[in-house]
């Protein structure tokens, strides 16, 4: 019965803690008590079933939101799937990236770009990069005005690290164009105010961060 006692406060307190791995900055944002009594809220209502405990608190973000004590930090969701985005391309194993020369080469109007599978396309109700960004030393207290607004953000792995690059609305609409499959000519053109200008920051960008896997000629 001792043996099973202490499991019984082991197994919370380890997911717990797992939990606090992932969403290192929601718990900064929130603090002890808040993060560990929604932690404590949330261990009852979702097994682990992996082996891996990293692989735990999937649904956090959505649990988050549904707290009415929370109701201060309504932008703590989504720097949650921000944390979650962030530890899965982490741990993913990184894209078999097209070099950049043979990227410029390959591609064409009816080019369809394959993105490899370490990368994100994020679109968030709230403006949570900076948040998640800046100095874990910063204790200033976050104003409204700093996480109002909707924000897209593009993530990638490459070399073993996670970057992010927050992306203006022309350029959510033709990442998004082109990792649906969308032939090229086609999901600029559906980029509404993405000039020529912006065209070549953003190949630039897509080119530095190896994204980009394969380049598909259509049939």
């Amino acid at each position: 019965e001792s043996a099973v006692a202490v499991y019984r406060r082991a197994y919370p307190a380890r997911l717990t803690e797992a939990l606090g791995e992932t969403y290192e900055r929601v718990w900064r944002v929130l603090g002890d008590d808040d993060f560990l009594s929604t932690c404590a809220a949330f261990v009852p209502t979702e097994r682990s079933t992996s082996h891996n405990l990293s692989d735990y608190g999937r649904t956090f973000p959505e649990f988050l939101e549904s707290r009415a004590e929370l109701v201060h930090a309504p932008f703590v969701g989504d720097l949650a799937r921000l944390e979650w985005t962030f530890k899965e391309l982490f741990h993913a194993k990184a894209n078999d990236s097209l070099p950049a020369t043979e990227l410029a080469r390959a591609a064409g109007p009816l080019s369809i770009l394959v993105f490899g599978a370490a990368t994100a396309l994020l679109s968030l109700r709230h403006k949570v990069h900076a948040i998640w960004t800046r100095d874990l030393e910063d204790d200033s207290a976050l104003e409204p005005q700093s996480w109002r607004g909707r924000e897209d953000l593009f993530l990638y792995k490459k070399d073993g690290r996670v970057f992010s690059r927050p992306l203006t609305p022309p350029e959510t609409a033709a990442l998004t164009g082109l990792r649906a499959g969308r032939p090229l000519d086609a999901a600029l053109a559906a980029a509404e105010g993405l000039d020529a200008e912006a065209v070549s920051v953003l190949f630039r960008d897509l080119a530095e961060s190896g994204a980009v896997v394969e380049v598909r000629r259509p049939i």
